[in-house]
């Protein structure tokens, strides 16, 4: 487990000082991406992420392209910070950093934190659009707001900082016209794509590159998964509960991403089967890795035994075939085992190996991290359903029968499109391996988030609840379904028809508002000449209040106020009584407060006093037998603040005055005339 340190700035350092501090607390004592982190490498493969300026656009990086110091030690210290304390997504703090680190470069002052105020922030809001797509810049605006309190909170600069990110949050959904087309069929699969994974995936294929790459996408569509999600689950994921029907319920154990909480994906009755075939396949494809795995864990002394290995002891010299039968060479021709060893990494000459130099020459090669698939999941290489052999997804090359390895997203994507990865080659897909794109002009191609996307717009077609779609997708905020959101004007519509079939769109305006109006409990005269037009449920009767006239004026004081009804022979008639017994004890209490001369306590007695008072009066009518059940009852109070009564008092006023005016006139105009005279 990571260990936390919290950095508390001293108040005897001044802005320099701390951030010295600051990143020598970040490289000497987190623990965050592991202990033997490499601080001085620019790439942290651990963290997934280069340190780079704007320019890097390759996940290889170039020194040239590295940013500068001493920024450059401030946001390594940052973002290990930042990630081991409230974890975000890795890509948009990386972004913030770029953007900020490119302004301080701009501005040829040095690439010293000290630099930073507003305008620099702005200039760096502004890289960010003018290198990201809209969403990916929102983003970077949120994480560069988040920085500037950062290092004013911890006194990283001189300066306070309050500082809010320009750039607005885009458009979640655009649902008419072309533009919202082409968003749709920019995030969701195409159905000839989906066919020919169902086609491929039921020819039940035997080569493990297809293997993966069909179950795979067949769990992705039996459940919104995140690929990282799904490729970190254990082998032994899958879950069955009886449903109160009595009928049985299958799902996933899932840790999902993003801060959501460990959960058991449900598996939709229709897509059971199928998930349960491709569950079984991609287990009985990666069973020899979990098994290596586990040999390399208990055994780290030791060279592992499989099939194909000589009964030799572990120093015993091996001849270049056994030697090559070891790692999964799989030829009888001396040489080309011979070179292939020295490809590897291995003596090719006989006796130049032993099981033991092979050992550790395996062991050297093991992923990082090892024994951990996912130690923030808490799965082991020889629990995890998708470890594989070393080479087992690359077509044309055997698997090794020594060394393991945890594929990627990108193993999963880049077989869902065709590739050109130089300028003489193109890598082929799983749609051309077996033939789906011959004759088409343009390629098929699929990416591990449309199949997410499609599952949620599915779950919005069918009616599902947000906060349903929520959980099973693995989210923290209902608001994150609006992005997977991607059904058309034209199902909005049905959807509306379906709750209201007689609702029709191929009339005028006018018939359609006589036909609404039809169906309307009143008409707008009706409701207008009511004397109660709005009621709103309280705890003890109802509210009468209109809030188109304005806003509440006794938030939580029903009881004091006019416009709360209560019904004889109502329910809430004990709630009225438990409230009267609590006012008068507060009332007492209030008492014993005044009299030991305590601030403030005439006041309380006052508002319980009239508390008090009008429960009084309320239950004296609400227990009178000689009122019949289901009378209304709304007691008065002459204090009431009521915007009719001071609209009337004013216009009163107004014409008080008024009439004083016009005798103030006639006394001056008798007097004027008496002066004449």
């Amino acid at each position: 487990m990571a260990e936390i340190v919290h950095f508390v700035p001293r108040a005897t350092l001044d802005a320099r000082d701390n951030v010295k501090e600051f990143i020598r607390i970040c490289r000497d004592e987190l623990t965050v991406f592991a202990v033997d982190l490499d601080w001085n490498a620019n790439t942290w493969q651990q963290a997934g992420v280069s340190f780079g300026n704007l320019d890097q656009t390759t996940p290889k990086l170039s020194p040239s392209k590295a940013m500068k110091t001493p920024f450059l030690d401030f946001a390594k210290a940052y973002f290990r910070y930042q990630q081991g304390h409230k974890p975000t997504g890795a890509k948009n703090e990386m972004r913030a950093l770029k953007c900020l680190e490119r302004a301080l470069d701009e501005r040829e002052r040095g690439m010293d934190l000290q630099h930073v105020d507003a305008s620099l922030l702005d200039r760096a809001a502004v890289l960010a659009r003018g290198h990201y797509s809209a969403g990916a810049a929102y983003h970077a605006g949120r994480e560069l707001e988040r920085l500037a309190r950062f290092i004013s909170a911890k006194r990283l600069i001189a300066a306070t900082l309050d500082w809010k990110s320009p750039i607005a949050r885009p458009g979640d959904t655009v649902r008419t016209g072309k533009k919202a087309q082409e968003e749709r069929d920019r995030k969701l699969p195409s159905d000839a794509a989906l066919d020919a994974l169902a086609d491929i995936f039921a020819s039940n294929p035997k080569v493990a590159r297809d293997v993966f790459t069909t179950s795979v996408a067949v769990m992705l569509l039996c459940a919104p998964s995140r690929i990282s999600e799904l490729l970190a689950l254990p082998e032994d994921c899958e879950v069955w509960e009886t449903k109160r029907d009595g009928k049985r319920a299958y799902g996933w154990r899932f840790q999902p991403g993003k801060g959501g909480a460990p959960m058991i994906k449900w598996i939709p009755d229709a897509m059971v089967e199928v998930a349960q075939e491709a569950v079984r396949r991609v287990r009985e494809m990666t069973i020899e890795a979990r098994r290596i795995a586990s040999w390399l864990e208990q055994y780290p002394d030791r060279f592992y035994r499989h099939s194909a290995c000589p009964q030799v002891e572990e120093t015993c010299p091996l001849n270049v075939m056994n030697a090559a039968a070891a790692v999964g060479i799989n030829k009888d021709d001396p040489l080309y085992c011979r070179t292939e060893l020295r490809r590897l990494g291995l003596s090719g000459r006989n006796g130049g190996n032993t099981f033991a130099s092979m050992n550790k020459w395996a062991h050297a090669r093991l992923p990082e991290g090892f024994p951990w698939f996912d130690e923030g999941r808490g799965v082991r290489f020889s629990e995890a359903l998708f470890c594989v052999q070393l080479n087992a997804l690359r077509t044309g090359m055997p698997a090794s029968l020594c060394l393991i390895r945890r594929p990627t997203n990108n193993v999963f994507n880049n077989d869902l499109c065709t590739r050109q990865t130089s300028a003489t080659y193109v890598a082929p897909g799983v749609f051309d391996r077996h033939g789906y794109n011959s004759g088409r002009t343009k390629p098929l191609k699929v990416t591990s988030h449309q199949f997410r996307h499609l599952i949620n717009t599915m779950g919005q077609r069918g009616g599902l609840g947000q906060s349903e779609i929520a959980r099973w997708s693995g989210r923290v905020d209902v608001k994150q379904n609006r992005v997977y959101d991607h059904m058309s004007e034209f199902e909005l519509v049905d959807m509306l028809r379906q709750h209201d079939p007689g609702l029709s769109l191929d009339r005028s305006l006018t018939e359609i508002a006589e036909q609404i109006a039809t169906q309307l409990p009143m008409t707008r005269q009706e409701f207008n000449a009511l004397t109660i037009p709005t009621a709103h449920v309280t705890e003890y009767g109802f509210c009468i209040h209109d809030y188109v006239m304005s806003p509440c004026q006794r938030f939580r004081d029903c009881l004091n106020c006019t416009e709360q009804v209560c019904i004889k022979g109502d329910r809430r008639l004990d709630r009225i009584r438990t409230r009267y017994a609590q006012v008068s004890q507060l009332m007492e209490r209030a008492r014993r407060e005044i009299a030991e001369g305590s601030a403030g306590a005439d006041r309380w007695y006052e508002i319980h006093a009239l508390t008090e008072k009008r429960l009084g009066s309320l239950l004296a009518i609400l227990e009178d037998p000689s009122v019949n059940d289901g009378a209304i009852i709304r007691l008065n109070n002459d204090q009431e603040f009521s915007p009719l009564r001071r609209a009337l008092d004013a216009k009163a006023i107004a014409g008080t005055l008024k009439e004083e005016h016009r005798s103030m006139l006639d006394g001056a105009r008798q007097m004027l005339e008496h002066s004449d005279g």
